[in-house]
């Protein structure tokens, strides 16, 4: 077996196929449409970027018209709205309060009762749900009419139990439309949209993107479009045939929160969500075309199976396609497009939530870019990467790999099972505002499919915590769990104060959230919630409210002031803010 640590290389072999790409020289131009939606014009009016022109044999071609769109869809919305009043609402939209979520029970609120909702809710408890109504959405025209553009795919038929059900689906959609006057909410809510539609313009401004894909994959699709949705927190990458090619689409919840309102410009997330999605379409078909020689290394995914079916990824097969749509879109090209891009950073967070293998498929990546000329096009190298995942085996992982490595959201793959432990040392009125809080935060984790078990830091100090996930509320003196506890992280203990990383955080409404290995098995996390007062604990659970706030190690609140948040240096089992 090839060790991990070994430089990667491989032998060249004569292409049968393929030969020269023109590597093309595109720049993105926007485009910003602007003016009033009018009636008999649907949708938030995009911004849309041109490419213009390249240079093939010495002479200056123009491009031919490929729009990059970003928008807020109004097909989307209605589905998320019909969403709001199911069950699906807990688990795929936002859990934050916002002014567009009020705006949406004042609205809506009187029509939640529509047959749409219990028909929806029926297709929901038959697995119709993640991205298969995302999917059916952009099978249809806009609101109120939602015309059926093209067949629906036999995927869609099999996730929803027959065509039937996809067409009375429409037809109730339609009616809800209709019946509610949809395209006047919409509407109305455009100078919404438009501020986070320009919020992401302004991000994406200067990059090529589109560029960046097709030259590394060495093949072209038809269009590539980003729907920002309010009220989602998943993420959908949706190709629809179109001709001979594809129009991609990046279905994309937010990222944070901007007053009362959510935002979508948070540009490491934002970034690395459009490259994983729209890589999908070139990644997902190569893996199928190859899967007799990626099945070979199928052993590979028993020590990660719980972390990847956790995540909704239920075979190697579905592994395969996010190692490797990860390493390429969310880590080796966004290193291409920016120079100061920490690539070991990005790595280490990806292995932390179970995908062992990215490094080693990074380092191919690095051996197909140097060599195009060998592979002028991804689908000619993509054997190389299965015939080399066959030759390794779990014992060639270092052990930084398979230990716990942060960051937070990635605590949510390791387990089916969260021990909520309470504080005791502190008076009794106390305890229970503290117990009837967590039993709030284990509603939530009930609703994504993890079971809560609610126990005191005297029972958690009779317990076997080998095989178990925790999350200790309180401190040293409040809590004689954690005051037994060795915390591996740069946490002192004072009175009425906590020195974090060399600085000292005191008095009223201090808040620490902090992921570190279970000192007990370093494979499993714990989380520390930390605060100077039993009162500052309450909301503890729902106080990180978008998605890329989860995607670090620690984040320190003064009440609802984020004071600070990042990622640990970790060298040798230890982690700490600086390098040593």
């Amino acid at each position: 077996m090839r060790s991990f640590s070994e430089k990667t290389t491989i032998d060249m072999v004569t292409q049968t196929q393929g030969g020269e790409i023109i590597h093309k020289e595109r720049k993105l131009t926007r485009i910003i449409l602007t003016g009033l939606l009018m009636a008999g014009l649907v949708g938030c009016a995009p911004v849309q970027k041109e490419k213009g022109f390249r240079e093939v044999a010495g002479r200056v071609e123009r491009v031919p018209e490929k729009m990059v769109s970003i928008t807020v869809d109004p097909r989307m919305e209605l589905l998320a709205i019909v969403q709001h009043f199911t069950s699906w609402a807990q688990k795929g939209h936002i859990k934050s309060k916002t002014a567009y979520k009020d705006d949406v029970d004042h609205y809506f609120g009187r029509f939640k009762d529509h047959p749409v909702v219990a028909y929806f809710e029926n297709l929901i408890n038959s697995n119709f749900a993640y991205d298969a109504p995302v999917q059916f959405m952009l099978y249809h025209n806009d609101p109120p009419a939602l015309v059926q553009k093209a067949p629906y795919s036999d995927y869609l038929i099999k996730r929803a139990g027959g065509e039937d059900n996809l067409t009375e689906f429409a037809n109730e959609l339609r009616s809800f439309a209709r019946r509610t006057n949809f395209m006047r909410f919409y509407q109305a809510h455009k100078p919404l949209y438009d501020t986070l539609i320009a919020e992401v313009d302004s991000l994406f401004d200067g990059q090529n993107y589109v560029q960046t894909l097709e030259d590394f994959y060495g093949e072209s699709q038809n269009s590539y479009n980003l729907l920002l949705s309010p009220l989602f927190s998943g993420n959908y990458g949706i190709p629809i045939k179109s001709g001979a090619g594809y129009d991609l689409y990046a279905v994309i919840g937010s990222c944070s929160l901007r007053g009362k309102r959510t935002t979508f410009a948070c540009l490491n997330y934002l970034e690395s969500i459009t490259l994983h999605e729209w890589s999908h379409p070139f990644v997902n078909p190569l893996i199928d075309q190859n899967y007799a020689l990626f099945e070979k290394s199928i052993a590979l995914f028993e020590p990660i199976k719980r972390m990847m079916q956790r995540q909704a990824y239920p075979n190697w097969r579905v592994t395969l396609y996010e190692h490797l749509v990860r390493a390429c879109g969310e880590v080796h090209l966004r290193a291409k497009l920016h120079k100061d891009f920490n690539k070991r950073k990005a790595l280490e967070y990806q292995e932390g939530k179970g995908f062992w293998y990215i490094s080693y498929m990074d380092s191919l990546l690095s051996v197909y870019e140097t060599h195009r000329k060998q592979y002028p096009t991804f689908s000619q190298f993509v054997p190389i990467i299965a015939d080399r995942l066959s030759q390794i085996s779990v014992a060639d992982l270092p052990e930084r790999i398979t230990t716990f490595r942060g960051p937070l959201d990635a605590i949510f793959s390791r387990t089916d099972c969260i021990h909520l432990i309470y504080p005791t040392a502190i008076d009794e009125e106390s305890i229970n505002e503290v117990k009837k809080d967590l039993e709030n935060f284990a509603r939530f984790l009930s609703s994504a499919r993890i079971e809560p078990v609610l126990m005191s830091d005297k029972e958690a100090l009779e317990t076997d915590w080998q095989d178990k996930v925790g999350f200790i509320f309180g401190n040293p003196r409040s809590n004689l769990f954690l005051g037994r506890l060795e915390i591996g992280i740069p946490l002192r203990f004072r009175d009425n104060a906590i020195e974090f990383g060399g600085k000292r955080y005191e008095g009223r409404g201090i808040l620490l959230i902090s992921c570190m290995p279970n000192p007990f098995n370093r494979k499993l996390p714990f989380t520390l919630c930390i605060a100077n007062r039993p009162e500052d604990l309450i909301g503890a659970g729902s106080r990180i409210r978008g998605p890329s706030e989860w995607y670090v190690d620690y984040i320190i609140f003064r009440s609802d002031e984020k004071l600070d948040a990042g990622l640990y240096h970790k060298e040798k089992g230890k982690w700490s803010l600086t390098p040593q």
